[in-house]
């Protein structure tokens, strides 16, 4: 009882409480647009190429990976 009401209390002083590091907002800005741009990076090439394939029309004419001549229960 008495270590959850000690660890309570230390929690709300913590998130109360400013930091003491003077370029903690740019550290903290500089971390998020890093942990953004790696977490959406990854999907803007595929993006591209889908709205691509889409505009030039062969998005409905190209195989399916999925589906490819090199697997044997695919209906043709």
């Amino acid at each position: 009882m008495a270590f959850s009401t000690h660890a309570l209390h230390q929690f709300r002083r913590y998130s109360t409480q400013l930091p003491r590091d003077p370029r903690y907002r740019l550290k903290a800005t500089l971390m998020t647009g890093y942990l953004v741009s790696a977490f959406t990076l990854p999907f803007v090439p595929p993006l591209l190429e889908s709205r691509r394939t889409r505009a030039d029309g062969s998005y409905l004419t190209r195989e399916n990976v999925y589906c490819s001549s090199q697997y044997l229960g695919c209906a043709r």
